[in-house]
Order: structure tokens, then C-alpha cells, then sequence
């Protein structure tokens, strides 16, 4: 090394290169305990537990309820910890097939970009053509599944006071992650907790299958859910699974996606692979430009690996699409409520 160079990239990337998966070289009846190991230490560094005044029982109060075609939506306030409510959307279809899922948007306008709804609270008649998320929880609802789509904190109506009146793109990611960080937990593990309370009220409704899914930073979202959330036994990650090499590292992402300690645990293909025996659907993009191709053809081929060791390799599929990064929908809009 040159005694003159003083910069830290060498260092990182000695670091990234010089990781080690978890599921290396193991033999096939070691990997149930490997995944759980996995669960175990991802709840340890997300540290809900962190989170202080938690609502223990929860009270949704039904702010508008409304009967629309194929089923009924339910604008729902819910406070999850003292101060904060938590915006949710309950969508019950005319003809339920007894699924619950839980539905979490990525960066946009907030929660009503998956659930096609106006800035005034009524069904959007034109459809945005750029709607990367593809209204995906209400193609849900219409399939059967009773879906609940919440507003992740730091997205659209969930944004901090200073920044509501800003151009809908600007979220409050960065002060809400800086300032959980100071507490001991991160803005990820805010969304996860908001997740699983999700999972409460589904759960409260009388359903027992649950799955979750979610796009981009709803994807981050939904697969550390489906992991330190036994009750779940379905997910769709689209536009995230990926390697943090060819995804975080590579190209500017938003301060949401870091989460402490993660990368001493295994890296994004490892934490997929974790859901194990749990079915897992994928989407990737050919042309996704944040999280590149090729890093998901890897991530792609490790989980495979797992899960075909396991005995499992029909409970993980991919959707290898031709999109960007989007909702594909092809195989995931009619992925729950099946056996």
C-alpha cells in the first residue's frame, strides 16, 4: 500500500471482499439452526426492544370507511407508541379467500401510491403511467387477500411537520434515521415494528395465514419482517434482494437502507435465504438501476442454494422480469391465498 494514500476505500474494500456468508460450507441438516441463528441476530440489531412507550393493546379508530367495487376500504388511526399514530389502510374484499397481507410502499408519495388513492381520499380514476408500485395492494385486495397497507415513517403523510410541505419526493428519511440512531435503534426497525403491528390487527380480524410484500424500501421492509416475525409465511421482496456491493455500496441509496451491524450477520442473499423453509417470491428487474442485475442473478443462485439443500426448492421462486424498478406482478398478485 502507498505510505502517501490516505484515503479509506482500500480499507472497506478489503472488509466488503473479506466477509464470509453464514451458509458456507454447511451441511444440509445444519441450515434450520444457521436460519434461526440468522433471525435471532437480526432482531438483536434491530433492537425493537429499543423503541420506548410501545401501545401494548391496540385501538384502531376507523376514521372513513367506504364501499367501493370488489371491496371495502377502512382508513384506520392507530397508535403504536405514545405520540405516534401509525396511518393504515384496511382493505376487505367482497369475497375474502382468508389471507391477510401486509403491504409496504418504497419511496414515492406515501402509502396511497400502492392502493390507487387521491390526495383527497377517493379512488384515483386516471392512473399514473410512472407508478412504479403499481397500486400492488389493491391488485391484492381484488384477488381475495384482506390487505393492510400502512404509511412507513418518514413516507407522505408519515413525513416530520418541517417537511409536509416540501415536493412529495422529499422524505424525512435522513433526520428520522439520524435521530433513532441516538436512541439505539434505526428507521428501519421503526418500519418493522409498524410491520408486525400490522400483523396484530390482521390477526385481530380473525386471520391466521399472513403474508407480507413489499418494493424497494418496502422490500427491506418486508423481508426483515417476514424474519423476526414467525407468524408470516408468505413474503414477496421485489426490487431489494440483491447483494450490498452491487446495490447499497455501489450507488447512492437513501440513509433508510442502513441499518448497524447488519453486514456482521451476512449480506442481503444471506438474510433471504434465512426465510427458509418459508415460501419466498422474488422480482427483479433486468434493467433495475439501483439494484443491478447481476447482483440479484447472485442473490438469485445463493438462496436457490439453501433452499434446494433444505429440500425446499419449490418454496423459492424468482421473477426475473424485463422492467426497471417496479412491480412486476406476474407471478406475485396471485402468490397468496394458495397453498
Amino acid at each position: 500500500m502507498d505510505k502517501n494514500d490516505f484515503s479509506p476505500d482500500l480499507f472497506f474494500e478489503n472488509l466488503y471482499k473479506n466477509r464470509v456468508s453464514p451458509f458456507d460450507g454447511i451441511a444440509p441438516e445444519d441450515i434450520n439452526g444457521r436460519c434461526e441463528k440468522i433471525r435471532e441476530e437480526l432482531k438483536r440489531i434491530l433492537a425493537i426492544e429499543n423503541i420506548p412507550r410501545k401501545i401494548t393493546d391496540l385501538s384502531p379508530v376507523v376514521l372513513v370507511e367506504e364501499k367501493r367495487r370488489g371491496y371495502t376500504l377502512k382508513t384506520l388511526s392507530v397508535e403504536i407508541c405514545e405520540g405516534w399514530n401509525m396511518l393504515c389502510y384496511l382493505l376487505t374484499p367482497d369475497k375474502c379467500n382468508g389471507t391477510g397481507v401486509v403491504c409496504v410502499p418504497g419511496h414515492g408519495y406515501g402509502v396511497r401510491q400502492i392502493i390507487r388513492q387521491s390526495k383527497k381520499g377517493k379512488y384515483r380514476k386516471i392512473n399514473f403511467f410512472d407508478n412504479y408500485q403499481k397500486n400492488f395492494a389493491l391488485e391484492l385486495a381484488l384477488r381475495g387477500n384482506t390487505v393492510i397497507a400502512f404509511e412507513p415513517v418518514a413516507f407522505g403523510k408519515a413525513r416530520l411537520k418541517k417537511d409536509r410541505n416540501k415536493p412529495f419526493y422529499i422524505s424525512s428519511c435522513e433526520t428520522v434515521s439520524m435521530h433513532s440512531l441516538m436512541y439505539g435503534f434505526s428507521c428501519a426497525a421503526l418500519r418493522v415494528f409498524q410491520a408486525v403491528r400490522c400483523v396484530d390487527i390482521l390477526c385481530n380480524e380473525g386471520l391466521s395465514d399472513i403474508g407480507i410484500m413489499g418494493i424497494s424500501g418496502g422490500g427491506l421492509v418486508a423481508l426483515y419482517t417476514a424474519l423476526t416475525e414467525d407468524r408470516i409465511s408468505k413474503a414477496v421482496v421485489s426490487g431489494y434482494v440483491n447483494t450490498f456491493g452491487t446495490s447499497v455500496f455501489a450507488h447512492w441509496h437513501c440513509t433508510d437502507n442502513y441499518i448497524p451491524g447488519l453486514l456482521n450477520i451476512g449480506d442481503m442473499y444471506d438474510f433471504a435465504s434465512a426465510l427458509a423453509p418459508r415460501k419466498l417470491l422474488i422480482e427483479c428487474g433486468k434493467n433495475d438501476k439501483l439494484f443491478s442485475i447481476d447482483g440479484s442473478l447472485e442473490a438469485v443462485k445463493r438462496i436457490s442454494e439453501v433452499y434446494e439443500k433444505l429440500g425446499v426448492k419449490e418454496n423459492f421462486r424468482a421473477d426475473i422480469h424485463s422492467g426497471k424498478h417496479e412491480i412486476s406482478g406476474a407471478l406475485s398478485f396471485d402468490f397468496f391465498g394458495k397453498e
